[in-house]
């Protein structure tokens, strides 16, 4: 399939329980636990640990319907609004948070973290955690200069972008325009919190192939830093899994915080 015809993640129907199940599950045959759970919470852990990063409100803007970044981040925070393109995305979300039957099972990223944290045998406890923190879920449209409009958020002390630019960017230029759009909800001083896959060009879900803004760290880096920002910590991690699924390089992750 030519890349022209890969699927786009905000404008085609995504199946997001599909792709939790290929990237983010505990069967057997699911491959990439190091990469995308294993190694990101990781990271955010270790950033997250010294509580300088710490506030009111934090945006969730991370690509599909992922909740397992938040382990690391709802401790820090008393809001976390959770922003959403896609409405099935937002449906799976809210199954996990109301506790629905059904619901996708993330005790195994909640069994990471707490070992993390040295507290194994309170990891039950983090989901309850994470849910008490999620205050608000909405669905965001990328096409507006106030993503979120009609609604005027308060401004955020952190947002973190866990793979959102990756799926919903065409080109370099739609990466920074974005980029910009996003810094707006941010308060002068606010923390940016980045994670990314390097070199990608498509992400398979079910039977479709959806597009991946390729791209390297400088890019990141050089565009947060064209809008305001100054890198704190950038941090890359070649890929480890071997699958024809998606073709990412590796991942990077990045801190920064908007100049005042």
């Amino acid at each position: 399939m030519d890349s022209c015809n890969y699927k786009i993640y905000h404008e085609d129907d995504f199946d997001s329980r599909k792709n939790l199940e290929e990237y983010f599950s505990n069967k057997p045959e699911m491959v990439f636990g190091d990469d995308t759970i294993k190694t990101p919470l990781e990271w955010l852990t270790k950033t997250f640990s010294d509580g300088h990063i710490t506030g009111n409100i934090a945006i969730d803007l991370t690509a599909c319907s992922t909740i397992h970044y938040l382990y690391a981040v709802c401790e820090f925070f008393d809001h976390i609004i959770v922003l959403k393109t896609n409405d099935r995305c937002i449906m799976e979300l809210k199954r996990w948070v109301d506790e629905r039957t059904g619901a996708f099972d993330w005790d195994h990223a909640a069994k990471h973290h707490a070992e993390l944290e040295g507290k194994s045998d309170q990891f039950q406890e983090k989901g309850g955690q994470v849910r008490s923190a999620v205050r608000h879920i909405m669905k965001c449209d990328l096409r507006n200069d106030n993503i979120v409009d009609p609604v005027t958020l308060p401004l955020a002390d952190c947002i973190l972008v866990g793979c959102f630019l990756d799926f919903i960017s065409k080109n370099q230029d739609e990466f920074e325009d974005y980029l910009r759009k996003i810094s707006k909800l941010l308060k002068p001083g606010g923390y940016l919190i980045f994670c990314g896959m390097l070199g990608a060009s498509y992400v398979t879900v079910g039977k479709d192939k959806f597009h991946i803004f390729n791209y390297d760290e400088n890019v990141a880096k050089k565009a947060m830093i064209a809008k305001g920002f100054v890198i704190d910590d950038c941090q890359v991690q070649k890929r480890t899994v071997v699958s024809d699924l998606t073709d990412y390089k590796g991942m990077v992750f990045i801190a920064a915080h908007k100049q005042k």
